[in-house]
């Protein structure tokens, strides 16, 4: 008798923690399955062993067609965020042989339109924000440390809180995160404007901050000396936002889109741009990508070596070969 849903979920958790994804990636990854498996218990598909291809195409409307608690279908990204973790069930299924290969190839994406990032900071904008921040006060010189490092590294709200002294190299100019997304680290690179600032914030404003309270080593302190949260550090960009009068919603992931769209807009390999952002492939660069479109006919003209020849007599040497009638 094949083994129900439930006994395969128990299994591919296991699997995703061998894996070493964080816990709150598998419990997210569970909590989109369980909506998928719900739907087949309704349907009366006791295990994976039922399920075709027809079944999982029908799944793939249904995703489609839903409609969510406000009302409103749910984003192409959303759709995708569901099929993703089905997909990756499914992959675990295969290779367990529980299910035939064509379920997995069978299972596709919907369609995202390829917007650019919204709320996108120009750099003079930034730059309006970090000199609204005066260097007068251990609160301010914190808040200009925050703001310098988010735009310099890019690294998420989750990631800046829960920066560690021992994670600093001021003098290399590098940032170690040690959980960042799916529970994977990297090194990203710290400029020097920025690694000035945070050094300024650790050497002086940090233990002001922190008193005669027990150090943690959490890099960013409250006033009253504890770590910070991500709703404080939110906080923080939005009243400094405000200040410089930037009416745009502003938040701790603007400043990383804002500096990966400065960086692919200044010729930035997009495959560094992906390390720096942690990701794992180049989809999630797409829209940054696509910023740079109105300049590919004057990238091809620069860059390719056949636009190097300089002369573009046909009959020349090695110019191009005349076409005969």
């Amino acid at each position: 008798m094949s083994e129900d849903w439930t006994t395969w979920l128990v299994r591919y958790r296991a699997h995703l923690q061998l894996e070493g994804l964080a816990a709150r990636t598998i419990q997210g990854r569970a909590w989109l399955l369980e909506k998928f498996l719900a739907w087949c218990r309704d349907l009366g598909i006791a295990s994976p062993s039922n399920v075709t291809v027809d079944l999982l195409q029908d799944y793939r409307r249904y995703r489609i067609q839903f409609v969510n608690a406000r009302g409103k279908r749910d984003r192409p990204f959303t759709v995708n965020t569901h099929l993703l973790a089905l997909r990756d069930f499914f992959r675990v299924l295969v290779g367990k042989g529980a299910v035939p290969r064509l379920l997995l190839e069978q299972l596709t994406y919907v369609k995202e339109p390829k917007l650019l990032p919204k709320d996108v900071l120009k750099h003079g904008e930034i730059i309006r924000i970090l000199d609204r921040v005066p260097g007068d006060t251990p609160i301010h010189l914190r808040d200009r440390a925050i703001l310098e490092v988010l735009y310099s590294t890019a690294i998420r709200r989750e990631e800046l809180v829960q920066l560690a002294l021992p994670d600093l190299d001021l003098e290399g100019g590098a940032l170690r995160i040690e959980h960042g997304k799916g529970g994977k680290g990297r090194v990203v690179p710290l400029g020097k404007v920025a690694a000035d600032w945070l050094g300024r914030y650790v050497r002086s404003a940090r233990p002001a901050l922190l008193g005669r309270r027990h150090d943690s080593g959490i890099v960013f302190l409250s006033k009253r000396g504890l770590p910070m949260d991500g709703n404080s550090v939110r906080e923080v960009l939005r009243r400094w936002a405000r200040a410089a009068g930037i009416e745009k919603a502003v938040s701790p992931h603007t400043f990383r889109r804002s500096c990966a769209t400065a960086m692919i807009r200044n010729r930035a390999n997009p495959g560094h741009v992906k390390d720096i952002l942690g990701h794992d492939d180049f989809r999630s660069l797409a829209a940054y990508v696509n910023l740079e479109i109105v300049d590919l006919k004057d990238a091809h003209r620069r860059f390719h070596p056949r636009e190097q020849d300089g002369d573009d007599d046909p009959g020349a040497p090695g110019g191009p070969v005349p076409v005969r009638p």
